[in-house]
């Protein structure tokens, strides 16, 4: 039934993805800028087949959970038309955290539901790290097949006898045909807000502290990157709201990196991170992730175009 329903939603997606890019460019293009690492319009929003292939498996499987990020998907969908207010996106974004720990501490037992007990402070903890990674995974979602691939790996690895996940693994894998260098067109908002946000409701159902953090040092390449490109810009007197081209995985592409290439390194670095998040303790898994983040430290010295510190927009 697992591979059955990976076919199926591969091809779904596979499918409704090559009818909708001339529809979503005519009606949700996204226009290059000197912020991003595009040349040419491209039909954006396309998140939302892979959003709507997944919540449908979902409830036919039982599983309601996905659908707590559905309406951080549409507002998504709305920003990659309208570009609506960066406030707005908070408050969709804050509201979404929030009901996920409401929901998964009600109906299920988690490390959640000792740990929020012991003080508030752990609350607005459990919070800002929510937001804070569905921010990262919207912020790492800027080359083609990036988050995409990263993604299918990240699903294929949390829990590989997990049914639940194999519809979105497949949908994923149905729209990266499309996503991947030379890109035909984008997930947006939509598919990155919704990825982010189901990857925080995983986290949240961890059954014990150890768990969640492993899974938090899985995912370094995707949190490491954007943390201390805010840290960096924030140091420097940036103003961290801007746009900007100064992560890692950017500034690699702008020193002559293919997207391919870049989203490779990404990939291959969270593959391998999920190897021992599979197969060994919280210790060899902490010293894989700062093998990991010294390898990204080395690019960047190496082959990333310099962390322009003069740049203070």
């Amino acid at each position: 039934m697992n591979i059955f329903n990976f076919f199926i939603s591969a091809g779904l997606s596979f499918f409704i993805t090559e009818k909708a890019i001339p529809f979503l460019k005519i009606n949700i293009a996204a226009v290059p800028t000197n912020r991003g690492m595009h040349s040419i319009t491209k039909p954006t929003g396309g998140g939302i087949i892979f959003v709507l292939i997944y919540i449908i498996f979902s409830i036919l499987q039982g599983f309601y959970i996905p659908l707590i990020s559905l309406p951080l998907a549409l507002i998504g969908l709305l920003d990659d038309k309208f570009n609506i207010s960066p406030k707005t996106k908070f408050i969709a974004q804050l509201v979404t955290v929030i009901g996920t720990i409401i929901i998964i501490k009600k109906n299920e037992i988690t490390f959640l539901n000792t740990f929020l007990e012991n003080s508030i402070l752990n609350f607005f903890i459990i919070v800002l790290i929510g937001i804070s990674i569905i921010n990262f995974i919207n912020f790492m979602d800027g080359i083609d097949g990036l988050i995409c691939g990263s993604f299918i790996i990240i699903l294929s690895l949390l829990n590989p006898f997990q049914n639940q996940f194999f519809p979105l693994i497949g949908a994923l894998f149905g729209f990266l045909k499309f996503n991947w260098q030379s890109s035909k067109i984008f997930m947006g908002d939509t598919g990155s807000l919704f990825l982010g946000s189901f990857l925080v409701s995983i986290l949240f159902k961890s059954s014990n502290s150890i768990d969640f953090i492993k899974i938090l040092i899985f995912l370094t390449p995707l949190i490491i990157d954007p943390l201390i490109t805010l840290i960096r810009r924030i140091f420097i007197g940036q103003n961290f709201f801007s746009p900007h081209k100064l992560h890692l995985y950017q500034r690699l592409v702008s020193n002559g990196l293919t997207h391919s290439q870049v989203s490779s390194i990404y990939i291959i670095s969270i593959f391998l991170l999920g190897i021992f998040y599979r197969f060994s303790n919280l210790i060899i898994l902490i010293i894989t992730s700062i093998i990991v983040i010294i390898f990204g430290i080395f690019i960047d010295k190496k082959f990333a175009v310099q962390f322009f510190p003069d740049n203070k927009n």
